[in-house]
């Protein structure tokens, strides 16, 4: 059989990712593989027309289809975004139709599952033959069991192909929502209170969906917002996955990423993410953005801001996911997410105009949601992965982690601990067992209670 390889990964060949198909491709000599590495690669694909086309000739010409990529910032890279893009943008999509494939990552495991619900979309809109996916721990191939695993996994790939296996389709197509949204001018305005705003598209068209939702979010204040275009940013790429920022936070890059970054998202108290979602995902452009910011690596340098979304487009449960996740991790307050999924003009009026007041009186009171697992799962999954294994890569990390009480272990908490041990001791006893789950409720909300009619 041919396997095209569609690589994501910024380093090419010289990525863990890349390792991961290289040991399939091992232990089945037997077929033939062709490798693309279409992020390394992806400034000559948007110039070369030739270049492009030859990898849509493999195929069309062949029987199954890998996408491996490694996770970064929740998602694929943007490299890999964009050639996505760049399918529908040359009307490429044919070659696609009845392929079988599957998707092949590694990462830490956070929000894998976002990236992976993504290429499955995308696949089922191509109309393919998604046969699963392979999410893979880092150092998963150093491990005997995790090989098995995978040649496994590869083995149900080639049988799909050979014995014409169904697929379930797990997507709906995408509906376009045609309703024309109607600006009405706000009968009062907010007081933004000195509060900086920032509002950060990559819309060119302020006639557009998007365009119009940022007009009326803007007019709603007695002081116009600074709009900032990310195309009239000087960024050079997506993020390189060279992870030279892990020391100092300097990223390798020579741009005005940084420069606009620091000066015009840190510098402000409430930021407005505005974009147009094309096809499943916002563009790219988006995803660079949201790479780059990697120069600050897994710090919280957004916390305490307040963080409103505004899209036109039909949102998915793994962008909510996505848009809620970051904003946790960044330890923000996430005020709302508005779309023009209402197709009521009246309506997405009135949502505007209460994200534009939430915003400002939540940043005035300095109000954060709790988080939700999402958050408390991200810090604890870097937590650990910092104090462990990443520590000498990430050592800026390290250093925030430990001066800001990251680092909050059970094995410190040592009267906790002698306590737990003490009861577990004393449990063993069948009647002093009896008693203690019998006076369980009692014993969880009595502290509560107290602090109630305490406080």
């Amino acid at each position: 059989m041919k396997i095209v390889i569609l690589h994501g990964s910024p380093k090419g060949e010289k990525s863990v990712t890349m390792q991961y198909v290289k040991f399939i491709q091992k232990k089945n000599p037997h077929h033939e593989y062709i490798l693309h590495n279409v992020s390394k690669r992806i400034k000559q694909l948007e110039k070369n027309e030739d270049l492009f086309n030859g990898i849509i000739e493999d195929i069309n010409s062949s029987d199954g289809i890998i996408w491996s990529f490694p996770v970064y910032t929740c998602f694929v890279p943007a490299q890999y975004l964009r050639f996505i893009e760049l399918i529908g943008e040359k009307k490429s999509a044919k070659a696609f139709k009845n392929k079988y494939t599957v998707a092949i990552s590694t990462s830490i495991h956070f929000y894998d599952y976002t990236a992976h619900r993504y290429i499955n979309a995308v696949c089922d809109d191509l109309d393919m033959n998604y046969a699963g996916f392979y999410s893979a721990e880092m150092d998963d191939l150093l491990n005997a069991k995790e090989r098995k695993n995978l040649l496994k996994f590869a083995g149900h790939f080639f049988n799909s192909i050979k014995n014409k296996i169904h697929c379930l389709k797990k997507n709906q197509p995408l509906e376009q929502n045609k309703f024309n949204f109607l600006v009405e001018d706000p009968t009062r305005k907010v007081d933004s209170k000195n509060k900086k705003i920032v509002v950060i598209t990559d819309n060119d068209d302020s006639g557009s969906k998007i365009g119009k939702m940022i007009q009326r979010f803007t007019s709603s204040f007695n002081k116009s917002p600074n709009v900032i275009n990310l195309n009239d940013i000087d960024i050079k790429g997506g993020c390189l996955g060279c992870m030279e920022c892990g020391y100092d936070n300097q990223c390798a890059y020579k741009d005005d990423f940084i420069s606009f970054y620091n000066s015009k998202v840190i510098a402000s108290d409430i930021i407005i993410f505005a974009f147009e979602l094309n096809g499943r995902m916002f563009s790219s452009k988006w995803k660079e953005y949201f790479d780059r910011r990697f120069f600050y690596n897994h710090v919280p340098e957004m916390k305490g801001k307040q963080l409103g979304i505004l899209i036109s487009g039909e949102v998915s449960t793994y962008l909510y996911d996505f848009l809620q996740g970051i904003s946790e991790f960044q330890q923000t307050n996430l005020t709302e997410i508005v779309t023009d999924g209402c197709s009521d003009s009246e309506v997405l009026n009135n949502d505007i105009q209460q994200l534009a007041e939430n915003s400002v009186s939540f940043a005035n009171s300095g109000y954060i949601k709790p988080h939700t697992f999402l958050g408390v799962g991200s810090k604890k999954i870097f937590r650990d992965e910092v104090f462990g294994k990443l520590r000498f890569v990430f050592q800026a990390d390290h250093r925030f982690y430990r001066k800001h009480g990251f680092y909050d272990f059970p094995h410190t908490q040592y009267k906790k601990r002698l306590f737990i041990s003490f009861m577990m001791l004393i449990t063993a006893i069948p009647a002093i067992r009896k008693l203690f789950y019998g006076k369980i409720k009692t014993l969880l909300y009595a502290p509560h209670e107290k602090s109630v009619d305490k406080y």
